[in-house]
């Protein structure tokens, strides 16, 4: 894996309980001795490797041409991810991407291309649709069993470290975005699986809470479907005190889905899997499915170049109604 940073043992947590899977080395997330950081982040990989008794990659060229390796989990900060997928796949290695996969559209399509050539998986770090109770949501809304639908929303508000707020996200020219570009992600892909494409949006940002972040600290998104259905997508770092407030909800003309601390159809608790580390265990089972038996990832590159198209037309047309 690259990058020691926390999102590290979410990964190493899920893929150790997979009898045929080793966690064999990871390598830092920066980009070299010319970042502020290096020396931390060099110290805290070293720290995580002799913890979980792993080799230390110097580097990431280290890695990537170490033929002893089959696959390789992408955690870098956003503006390394294009490179290091292309080296990637030019290394034959199978790829798991942390979210964003990539912040450029043109870039979905080339990483398409050369996945397909090389016979290689690139899989979207798309965890939050490897919940159980997400896949069942998925399943009543398509079993007709809501009825026509009518409104549903997506919304999630939690604060966010100093080091995050200080750090790479803070700045534009590597985050590319604010909140929704960054934890926004997981809803609007999650929106894209239960729901499909929006055919028209419109979108505000703001920035009141994490004033010194050049990217927004809350986003909202109404968008439109195709049956005539309406939605919202609300993602703020500005605010923890969500309590009843963050969650997926559907409604339909004949019943009501809830994920938040489990899954609710019409008030019945169905489906309790919904818990944060579970669902890397989901991604992990996934994707050595999709490297090993072929199957398709629930969440594809497709659905990456879709998540981009709403969140740049979130951004590129703020105020006024963009149509896809």
């Amino acid at each position: 894996m690259v990058g020691a940073g926390f999102i590290a043992d979410w990964h190493r947590n899920a893929f150790i309980t997979l009898p045929e899977v080793e966690f064999a080395g990871m390598c830092r997330n920066d980009s070299g001795a010319s970042d502020p950081r290096a020396t931390e982040n060099q110290a805290a990989l070293e720290r995580k490797c002799r913890e979980w008794n792993i080799p230390v990659y110097q580097n990431f060229d280290a890695m990537v041409n170490d033929p002893s390796l089959d696959a390789l989990i992408i955690g870098s900060i956003n503006p390394f991810h294009h490179a290091q997928i292309l080296a990637g796949l030019k290394a034959g290695k199978h790829l798991l991407v942390e979210k964003p996969v990539v912040t450029d559209l043109a870039e979905v399509d080339q990483i398409s291309d050369l996945a397909a050539a090389s016979g290689k998986v690139v899989f979207p770090g798309h965890n939050f649709v490897y919940r159980g109770a997400v896949q069942k949501a998925r399943a009543i809304i398509e079993s007709g069993a809501l009825g026509r639908l009518v409104s549903s929303s997506f919304i999630s508000s939690h604060t966010i470290s100093e080091a995050h707020a200080t750090g790479w996200r803070a700045r534009k020219s590597l985050s590319k975005g604010g909140a929704l570009m960054d934890s926004g992600h997981h809803l609007v892909y999650q929106m894209i699986y239960l729901l499909g494409m929006p055919v028209a949006l419109q979108a505000f940002c703001s920035r009141q809470i994490l004033v010194n972040m050049e990217g927004e600290d809350t986003a909202q998104v109404s968008v439109k479907f195709a049956d005539g259905s309406v939605g919202v997508i609300l993602q703020s770092w500005a605010s923890g005190m969500d309590q009843g407030i963050s969650g997926i909800r559907i409604l339909g003309e004949k019943g009501n889905l809830i994920i938040t601390d489990a899954l609710y159809h019409n008030g019945e608790r169905i489906d309790g899997d919904v818990e944060y580390g579970d669902s890397f265990k989901g991604q992990a089972r996934a994707f050595v499915d999709a490297v090993r038996l072929g199957r398709q990832p629930v969440s594809t590159l497709e659905d990456v170049k879709n998540t981009l198209r709403v969140i740049y037309a979130a951004y590129d047309g703020e105020g006024t109604v963009t149509r896809f």
